[in-house]
């Protein structure tokens, strides 16, 4: 996912169970949300304009595979793109088409490629696979150890994610100037982003324990940083 509202700034031990409620509370509302496709024959253009720019990347970067995904477009105001690697899906919000130009979008799109050309969601999987094997074996020896799962699980496959994300980031920076852009179209992507999410009243300069992203302004620092554009420690 290329865009995800931060969580939780902080989590004292003695409210993590009511942030857990919360969580779960969150995820069943989550699932009863109807997901509205914009469908080709409703909206060709937007759908020509997706494969066009997904055409024109792949003469250029190499591996390129997002190209094999089938893509679809949802309805939602909010700007977020993101793919299902087991699924073959790469989705994008109308949101997202309305607030960026061709440039933008090939950069963000670039992102999404970025994580399954590394693999990334098996990676997050595998490690929190092993998480919960180890806390179960570990419940064997010691009752009621298997219960940190609960709290490490998410706490370690969050941080892992967050990684994931700056690596695809870099990759971006590395490549986009094989579409004749640079990181400055990125930014701008991400400075939109940040503008909506503050409308919104869901900015924040903080990245919490168990936020999946990084927060934007971290984000942008960091790109910035590595292409001379900041020195900021």
């Amino acid at each position: 996912m290329f865009f995800a509202k931060n969580s939780i700034s902080g989590v004292p031990g003695s409210g993590f169970i009511s942030v857990f409620l919360i969580f779960i509370l969150f995820l069943s509302g989550c699932a009863t949300q109807k997901v509205q496709y914009v469908t080709q024959q409703a909206n060709p253009g937007m759908y020509q304009r997706v494969d066009h720019i997904l055409t024109r990347s792949r003469a250029v970067i190499d591996p390129y595979p997002i190209y094999r995904f089938q893509f679809a477009v949802v309805k939602d105001d909010a700007p977020n793109a993101w793919v299902s690697s087991q699924k073959g899906i790469l989705v994008v919000t109308t949101g997202l088409l309305s607030m960026c130009d061709d440039n933008e979008l090939s950069l963000i799109l670039l992102h999404e490629n970025a994580h399954i050309k590394y693999d990334h969601a098996a990676k997050n999987q595998l490690l929190s696979d092993v998480t919960s094997a180890a806390f179960t074996i570990g419940g064997l020896f010691l009752p009621g150890v298997g219960y940190g799962d609960l709290l490490v699980n998410p706490f370690v496959t969050s941080g892992y994610s967050r990684s994931q994300e700056l690596v695809a980031d870099r990759d971006v920076v590395n490549q986009c100037y094989l579409m004749g852009l640079n990181p400055d179209h990125y930014v701008v992507a991400l400075e939109k982003l940040k503008q909506y999410a503050a409308s919104k009243g869901e900015g924040s300069d903080a990245t919490g324990f168990f936020d999946t992203h990084p927060n934007l302004q971290y984000r942008i620092d960091t790109i910035n940083r590595m292409t001379g554009r900041s020195k900021l420690p």
